[in-house]
């Protein structure tokens, strides 16, 4: 019973153990299945990365993903055939959260510590980061230590803050939220310190941030390695990129880093040696080409010098001017021109002379001044008007200019004169004639002055006579011959004030040329006085059988005129018009208000004046038809003395006429005022004054 027993106890452990082997191999096989899904390696992983923090990762303008470390994961999935997207954050803290909760695979690059190994497990070491203090290029420190009070900028979450806090706690740190906050405060000034991640040779920050474009590294605080880093308990996925990272050729990642860095060139003593040798050959070939250049240039140089020299050889012989070169006072060169103006037989007798000798004596002091002058001063003298003299003792006016040069090599001074003796003579003679040609207009002045004046005085009495019997004779009663003195009264009254008109003119033209024509200005209302003289005629030209038509776009307008001298010239255009139009016809006059000017037209429907005749029309005892067979009276010098008072008031005169169809004087006079301290505006011209001045003007027109 008891061998029963142990057998079938046997059997039971057997059975046992055989489950225990199967429970066992089964498990295995589970487990071995799992591995295998487990370590199957990703197509595509998701890479934590920063978005500025430069050179390593961030976005450039136009959103692409950039920097030292994209470019490293970008070759690591080329070689593991695995796609690499990067998951772009603005911090440190939100690229480290995408870790913790699975959002990416992998972060880009960061440091070991303690807090982040509960949530994360660190690969090896890929690359290597340093991080460094720039500073202002005109701030004069050694070390971090000479700026402990400065302060020095730091971005909050950057790991850098944590190890400056701990090394350097008497240093002032500037903490900003990130990267684009720090550099704000550079570019505004308040910040002249940074502390700034670089990766190896790479020293040039500003290319990256270019509000450092004054600042230079002044100390690395350290040199950490970059690890991968993953989420907690992904061992597999840390082994694949671990081993990923290995399979990664060395000029692979030599090729990444290079692109970020300064090209270093290594050199061994034989390629040294050989660059040394290539580069003297070929400067030892360039130098002889260029001496061979040179050697040609200079012999080309030569003889272009010797055809030039030539030139001017021939140039100063043939120059028409004397030329002199001074040395120590002497003459030492003369051209054959200089030898000719001063009458020498050769040059001999002026070479090794001094240039004074051949001075007027009166002249030399001023000439030898000149020379100390130009001597000193090294400067161009003024030309100078003096007198010469020849070999025959004949004294010249010559014309001097002197300036300094260097002849031979040595100081010298360049005379170069001028024989203007025929000049002189010809200015001399123009005096004489201008002379002659005042002394001629002054007598004419004179004889027309006192001839007006002479025949003035017999002539108001005469008129003055006729007046009184006209007044004697108003009673045709008491007077016999009453007929026959009424029938000649008026042609002797008419031709009295026609002769006293050209003798008024004749006077006024003497004035004007001798510059004492006077002119009353005072303020008048220039419509009124066009107007009242034009109506104290209206009625006199009615009876000519002319229509006389007098219109204005302006009432009122006040300048500053010589209003009897106004008067004149418009009894003047009217004349001329009543002469020169046929019974009829129509007279014009306008005014026309244009601001700063006042604008007269007096128009008439007469005869016109010739194209060829218009241009003179204004010239002293001009007329427009022959002397000996004119149709109308008059001297030919009411035209040329309206022009001078209209330019007297600054004003112009302008003519308008076609021949046969009429004729257009249009009058512009600045609309002046004059500062009076009496009444601004002037009273009307007394009624008798117009009168006999109408007489006056009108005495040429003949029924």
């Amino acid at each position: 019973m008891k061998g029963s027993n142990v057998c079938m106890k046997k059997e039971i452990k057997i059975i046992f153990k055989k489950c225990i082997l199967i429970v066992i191999i089964a498990m295995s096989f589970t487990f071995n299945i799992n591995s295998q899904v487990i370590v199957e390696n990703p197509k595509k992983i998701k890479v934590a990365a920063i978005s500025d923090w430069k050179p390593f990762s961030y976005l450039d303008l136009e959103g692409n993903s950039k920097g030292i470390l994209i470019d490293f994961w970008k070759a690591w999935g080329r070689v593991n055939n695995v796609e690499v997207k990067f998951i772009m954050e603005t911090s440190w803290t939100k690229t480290l959260e995408l870790i913790k909760y699975g959002k990416a695979d992998v972060h880009i690059g960061l440091f070991y510590n303690d807090d982040r190994s509960e949530y994360m497990d660190f690969g090896s070491p890929f690359i290597d980061l340093m991080t460094g203090i720039y500073v202002k290029e005109d701030i004069n420190i050694f070390n971090i230590n000479d700026i402990k009070d400065l302060g020095i900028g730091v971005t909050k979450e950057n790991y850098a803050r944590h190890y400056l806090e701990n090394n350097y706690p008497d240093t002032k740190l500037l903490v900003y939220q990130d990267i684009k906050e720090v550099m704000e405060a550079v570019r505004k000034g308040k910040v002249k310190a940074v502390c700034i991640d670089y990766h190896n040779n790479f020293r040039k920050i500003s290319f990256y941030y270019p509000e450092l474009k004054d600042f230079e590294l002044l100390q690395t605080i350290y040199t950490q390695p970059l690890r991968v880093g993953v989420k907690k308990g992904e061992k597999e996925l840390l082994n694949f990129i671990n081993d990923g990272i290995k399979k990664m050729s060395v000029n692979e990642i030599d090729g990444v880093k290079s692109k970020w860095e300064y090209i270093t060139i290594y050199l061994t003593k034989d390629k040294v040696q050989k660059y040394i040798l290539t580069a003297s050959a070929i400067i030892i070939i360039f130098l002889i080409m260029n001496i061979l250049f040179l050697r040609h240039r200079i012999a080309l140089g030569i003889k272009r010098l010797a055809e030039s020299e030539e030139s001017y050889k021939e140039l100063v012989k043939l120059f028409p001017h004397g030329i002199f070169v001074q040395q120590n006072d002497r003459v030492v060169f003369v051209n054959e021109a200089a030898v000719r103006i001063l009458g020498q037989e050769s040059y001999e007798n002026i070479i090794d002379k001094r240039f004074i000798e051949f001075i007027q004596e009166d002249y030399k002091e001023t000439v030898q001044s000149t020379i100390d002058k130009v001597k000193k001063s090294k400067i161009t003298a003024p030309t100078l008007e003096q007198k010469g003299i020849k070999s025959n003792g004949e004294v010249i006016d010559i014309e001097i200019t002197m300036n300094e040069i260097t002849y031979k090599g040595k100081p010298a001074i360049l005379t170069i004169i001028r024989d203007i003796s025929r000049r002189k003579e010809r200015e001399k003679e123009k005096q004489k004639i201008l002379r002659e040609k005042l002394k001629y207009e002054r007598l004419k002045t004179e004889f027309f002055s006192n001839i007006s004046h002479e025949l003035r005085t017999p002539l108001n009495i005469l008129l003055g006579t006729i007046q009184l019997i006209n007044k004697v004779s108003e009673n045709k009663n008491t007077h016999v011959h009453y007929d026959y003195y009424n029938k000649y009264s008026p042609i002797m009254t008419q031709n009295c004030y026609r002769l006293l008109r050209l003798i008024n003119n004749l006077i006024d033209i003497t004035k004007i040329d001798a510059g004492f024509f006077k002119m009353n200005f005072r303020n008048y209302n220039i419509v009124q006085v066009i107007e009242d003289i034009t109506m104290s005629v209206a009625e006199y030209i009615k009876s000519k059988n002319l229509n006389i038509i007098f219109d204005t776009d302006i009432e009122e307008k006040i300048i500053s005129c010589d209003a009897d001298k106004i008067e004149r010239v418009v009894l003047n255009l009217l004349s001329n018009a009543i002469k020169f139009t046929k019974a009829g016809g129509s007279i014009f006059i306008n005014i026309y208000d244009k601001n700063d000017i006042v604008c007269i037209s007096v128009k008439d429907t007469g005869i016109g004046i010739p194209k060829e005749e218009q241009e003179t029309i204004f010239e002293r005892f001009r007329q427009v038809h022959p002397l000996l067979n004119r149709e109308k009276e008059g001297s030919g010098i009411g035209l040329s003395l309206v022009k001078s008072i209209v330019e007297s008031h600054g004003g112009n005169i302008y003519l308008n006429s076609e021949y046969g169809k009429g004729s257009e004087f249009i009058i512009e006079i600045p609309a002046n005022l004059k500062v009076e301290e009496e009444s601004v505006l002037v009273d009307k011209i007394s009624t008798e004054d117009k009168v006999e001045k109408i007489n006056i003007e009108f005495s040429d027109i003949y029924s």
